[in-house]
């Protein structure tokens, strides 16, 4: 059986955000603290954002798909990776990642 991907995956992550429906998963939540990422700089950054989707994969359970969205924040310093999930009716940021920004 195979999970279909869902098509036009930015402008349902714009919808969300714009209908205040897009919300960080405590997962998220915890390595944006870690990582300096604001949520405006998420917001700013799917405005911009293209898929990446060879980088999508499927959850844990195999159910559904998590999207890989990438784009800069307004000022350009963070060029996030997003993770995201779609949860009817919320949409999960599942985590983020500043790409110019090394991991410890």
């Amino acid at each position: 059986m195979s999970i279909e991907k869902r098509q036009n995956v930015i402008q349902a992550v714009i919808a969300a955000l714009e209908s205040g429906q897009l919300v960080p998963s405590t997962h998220a939540q915890q390595q944006m603290e870690k990582r300096d990422i604001q949520m405006s700089d998420i917001e700013e950054a799917i405005y911009s954002a293209h898929r990446e989707e060879s980088k999508d994969s499927l959850t844990d359970d195999g159910k559904s798909w998590k999207y890989s969205l990438r784009g800069k924040n307004e000022n350009g310093d963070k060029d996030l990776r997003i993770i995201i999930a779609f949860a009817d009716p919320k949409t999960i940021i599942v985590t983020a990642i500043d790409k110019n920004k090394k991991e410890d």
